[in-house]
């Protein structure tokens, strides 16, 4: 009864000719096995060396090599290289901006720019928006009750975004 259910035995893969499996002829010459293990290549093969290349740096087909980044990532990252922090030292020079902080958030159709600032403990979240308008992009007036001494950081950080969003196109393209 056992025996009805046993494997049939199945030749070593080594010793098994895999064309002659597949119904075809086995190839002779440059493209023939020798030893029927080991198969001659050809060393100038582009298409072996791509697809060697391919599983040294572990892509599998159809990978993109390449991040995709966040627009409002790429503008933080414009924005903090175009930012004048010594005007913040000059306007307030006892705080400490953290440039890393530095965020873009998009809102319909206007971005903002903020960072975090240390004032001796405290922490402040000054922002900059911009808007698109038309083909244009419009930084947005200061709100009502600033302090005098923040509107010269909001123009900064206005002028910031404003610089890294015409960088990036004009607002119909983002």
């Amino acid at each position: 009864m056992i025996g009805a259910f046993e494997l049939p035995e199945v030749e070593d893969d080594d010793d098994m000719d895999i064309y002659a499996a597949l119904g075809l002829n086995t190839p002779v010459g440059d493209d023939a096995v020798l030893d029927n293990s080991v198969a001659v290549q050809d060393l100038h093969d582009p298409l072996a060396a791509f697809m060697d290349d391919d599983e040294e740096e572990g892509l599998t087909y159809g990978q993109l090599e390449t991040a995709t980044v966040p627009v409002e990532e790429l503008l933080a990252t414009l924005a903090r290289g175009l930012f004048d922090d010594e005007l913040l030292q000059k306007v307030l020079p006892n705080l400490t901006a953290d440039m890393n902080s530095m965020r873009v958030h998009k809102d319909r159709d206007a971005y903002h720019l903020s960072l975090i600032i240390d004032m001796g403990g405290e922490h402040i979240k000054p922002f900059a928006t911009v808007i698109a308008v038309e083909d244009e992009w419009k930084p947005m007036n200061p709100p009502k009750g600033l302090h005098a001494r923040w509107k010269p950081i909001y123009d900064s950080l206005c002028k910031a975004l404003t610089d890294a969003l015409s960088q990036q196109g004009q607002p119909s393209s983002l």
